[in-house]
């Protein structure tokens, strides 16, 4: 058994080290000293003792958000909207307090390594993969996460029709989104949802045959 070690007033990087709270177990059962912290910029946050130690716990997180300020001020391009886009997609997975993250990190939505910690890595695939002022980021599957073979660049139609919830409907043998067969025959895409919805088929929703 490993010799108990008070940190208790130790520094670590930015942070030093208030007073022990609550162990945590792992679902193995194994018991892990955990100490607050308060970061020199005023936050407090809870860290295992081994993190500290090891130093891959320097601060609250300030220290990281920091560095990729610095970063999008280095390569001059954090005011674009490629950058925007970039934080957002960052902000959907990783911020609890997002208000889209549910939808996004909340279900396992992630963002690959060399993405989320590089802003010009990003920049390099969009340039390369056919970004253009007006196209937004795109997951072809909605189940995976933003990595650059999951991801494309598409106007706000062609993400609607690879939204989650899409509803599909067959016309002589054909599928296809409602959306898709709303653009073809002209109609409001909520009256023909809303058809379908009260038990109209298809043909009748669509008006290609009267309602009976």
């Amino acid at each position: 058994m490993s010799r108990f070690v008070d940190l208790t007033g130790q520094r670590f990087g930015r942070l030093t080290v208030v007073q022990r709270v609550e162990d945590y177990i792992s679902p193995k059962g194994e018991r892990k000293t955990v100490w607050l912290c308060c970061c020199d910029c005023g936050n407090t946050v809870p860290s295992m003792g081994c993190f500290l130690v090891s130093g891959k716990m320097k601060s609250c997180g300030c220290l990281r958000n920091e560095r990729i300020k610095a970063q999008a001020t280095v390569h001059g391009r954090c005011k674009t909207r490629l950058y925007r886009i970039w934080c957002g997609m960052k902000a959907r997975c990783c911020n609890s307090k997002n208000s889209a993250y549910q939808r996004y990190g909340g279900r396992g939505i992630t963002i690959c390594d060399e993405w989320r910690n590089d802003f010009m890595t990003f920049h390099r695939w969009a340039m390369a993969n056919g970004y253009q002022e007006g196209l937004s980021i795109d997951r072809i599957n909605n189940d995976e996460g933003y990595n650059p073979e999951n991801c494309q660049w598409a106007t706000i139609t062609q993400q609607n029709r690879n939204k989650r919830n899409l509803h599909y409907v067959t016309l002589n043998g054909e599928t296809k989104a409602v959306a898709e067969w709303c653009e073809q025959y002209n109609l409001s895409q909520q009256t023909v949802h809303n058809r379908l919805k009260y038990g109209w088929s298809p043909e009748e929703a669509l008006g290609i045959i009267p309602r009976k």
